[in-house]
């Protein structure tokens, strides 16, 4: 017969080591109580003897025999008892009629086998007992019976024995209910792994509770499917976005190369031909490159280059290369450099290049007769270049949409470029834990870059 499935997923053999380890405990602790309470009622009867025999090793010797006759008659219940025996061991009163063998005659308490007259006949009994040697040199004893401790321990077994075998099955049972708990929250999950194999990436692992184990790993799971989805998302994204802009490159590189074999008439016309052919084919290039540079970075290959990096020198450098690009479109570049000179931790070839993306796009885009300034402000967290510009600048509500890979703004369609410089640069900044930011001015807009100090490591 097939065993159910549940059955392999149940950790029986935990259930019963958990019984175990719970027997164990239980056993541990009524031994505990036993050892103290043993103590304790052993300890109290000890020191009643000694007191009783002081008691009467303190009597006149002719009081002491009826003293003891007096005890021994007047206890019903045979649990005190006291003797008097002759210095040779005869007995003189008192239960019981023979001195046992080794006693210590010291004042103390021990446990000693006495024979005690039971109904005529001799009866062995364990009891707690003190002997001491009289003045006149008769011996006393003095002693209680040890079945009282005996009764102890026993209820306390008995109470061990009624409550340790439920404590084990109910251990047991607990332990095969959580694991049937547990298959069941397994088994849905496995559900939902399935279906998200299948290809339903928007599906999650069910929490039942955030606070237990599987409910964490849920949740850890689902965060890693929320990144899985926004990748596979990218992908998509970035996969159309490279067919859309190779394949019109691509195209008109083809339609001119068809052009030029049908229709050139001469060697001048077929050079223009295939130098326009190649241009479109170093825009396809162009492409690819920087798809491979934004990847090249994404990996944290390049953290080996980082070091001390100040800022204002790249300011600086970046205004004496873009100058004479902005001279040509009319465009006053400044720069506003404080006294401070602030260092970054950074890849200095890396930060350049970021930078150098973002002024590239304020002198592309700032129309003739504009200003673009750079300037550098200290602040709690860290520094930040800026680059502000009197622009229209980036509508709030693309200014997501525009770190992505291929993105360009409907207005931005005219001016040359593949969508891919802001992906960079966000890139360079994730590489480096800086934050890009973009606020709008009274007269323009600005982009910085905040070189956050915590993520100087």
């Amino acid at each position: 017969m097939k065993r159910p499935r549940f059955l392999g997923t149940l950790n029986i053999g935990g259930a019963f080591v958990g019984a175990l380890i719970f027997a164990m405990s239980t056993l541990l602790l009524f031994g505990f109580i036993l050892w103290q309470t043993a103590g304790y009622e052993t300890g109290r009867t000890d020191v009643f003897l000694r007191h009783e025999a002081e008691a009467i090793a303190r009597e006149s010797a002719a009081q002491i025999v009826p003293d003891v006759n007096a005890r021994f008659a007047n206890d019903l219940h045979r649990k005190s008892f006291a003797a008097v025996f002759t210095a040779g061991g005869q007995p003189l009163a008192g239960d019981p009629g023979a001195l046992p063998a080794g006693l210590m005659l010291d004042g103390q308490a021990h446990a000693a086998i006495v024979a005690r007259n039971a109904g005529g006949r001799s009866v062995p009994e364990p009891v707690r007992l003190v002997g001491r040697q009289l003045p006149d040199g008769r011996i006393l004893l003095v002693g209680r019976s040890a079945d009282e401790l005996s009764q102890l321990h026993r209820v306390i077994w008995r109470a061990l024995a009624l409550g340790l075998v439920p404590g084990v099955i109910l251990a047991i049972t607990a332990g095969i209910l959580s694991s049937l708990r547990a298959f069941a929250d397994v088994q849905v999950m496995k559900i939902a792994l399935e279906r998200i194999m299948r290809g339903q990436l928007t599906a999650r692992l069910p929490v039942r509770n955030a606070a237990d184990t599987l409910g964490g790993l849920a949740i850890s799971v689902n965060r890693m499917l929320d990144e899985i989805e926004h990748l596979v998302g990218e992908i998509r994204a970035a996969g159309d976005g490279i067919a859309h802009d190779l394949r019109t490159p691509l195209g008109r590189a083809r339609a001119r190369l068809e052009n030029g074999r049908a229709h050139a008439t001469s060697q001048t016309e077929l050079d223009n031909i295939v130098d326009a052919a190649i241009a479109d084919l170093d825009q396809c290039a162009t492409i690819v490159t920087a798809l491979l540079r934004i990847s090249e970075i994404d990996s944290t290959q390049r953290r080996a280059g980082f070091g001390d990096v100040a800022l204002a020198p790249i300011l600086v450098e970046l205004a004496d290369l873009y100058q004479p690009v902005a001279e040509l479109r009319n465009i006053t570049l400044t720069l506003d450099l404080p006294a401070t000179n602030h260092l970054v931790r950074a890849d200095r070839d890396l930060l350049f290049e970021a930078m150098a993306n973002l002024v590239d796009n304020a002198v592309k885009f700032v129309r003739a007769g504009g200003k673009v300034r750079l300037s550098i402000e200290g602040r709690a967290n860290g520094p930040v270049m800026w680059i502000t510009d009197s622009g229209e600048g980036i509508p709030e509500a693309e200014r997501a949409a525009v770190l992505q890979r291929f993105h360009r703004a409907d207005r931005t369609r005219a001016v040359p470029g593949c969508g891919l410089g802001l992906s960079l640069v966000a890139a360079i900044l994730r590489l480096h834990g800086f934050e890009l930011l973009m606020q709008s001015e009274a007269h323009g807009f600005s982009v910085g870059v905040l070189c956050l100090a915590d993520s100087r490591k």
